[in-house]
């Protein structure tokens, strides 16, 4: 699929990073930026567009239930964004975004959230 061939809004699975080492090396480089309930870890220059990995603590959410609904809000609050802010063609970001609230978010504010992070994220880049 080509990147032209991606409506605005998708969100397709060339945008997700689903790699469990590379989600890993990402982490523990500890390059951050934080806007309350999202901590988002970066990895600038890679070079292969946009990809985003969502993270939910079993230690905060018990219920599979609650951790999945928290995702599908975090990963919607990106994909509604992303548009505003866009990142340059030859800069490729991989990103982890970690929840590091203690209780259930409402959609705005994860948006709020992301719309803070994706600012601050172009800005450093």
């Amino acid at each position: 699929m080509q990147a032209a061939d991606v409506k605005p809004l998708a969100f397709p699975k060339s945008c997700r990073l689903k790699s469990s080492l590379r989600i890993k090396e990402i982490v523990q480089r500890h390059r951050y930026v934080f806007s309350f309930p999202i901590k988002c870890f970066y990895d600038a220059g890679t070079g292969g567009g946009t990809k985003i990995a969502v993270i939910v603590s079993k230690r905060r959410f018990p219920h599979a239930t609650d951790r999945n609904r928290v995702k599908r809000l975090m990963r919607e609050a990106y994909r509604l964004n992303r548009q505003r802010i866009a990142f340059p063609e030859d800069c490729g970001v991989e990103m982890c975004w970690m929840f590091v609230g203690t209780e259930l978010p409402t959609f705005v504010q994860l948006s709020a959230a992301a719309e803070q992070l994706m600012t601050d994220l172009k800005d450093i880049l």
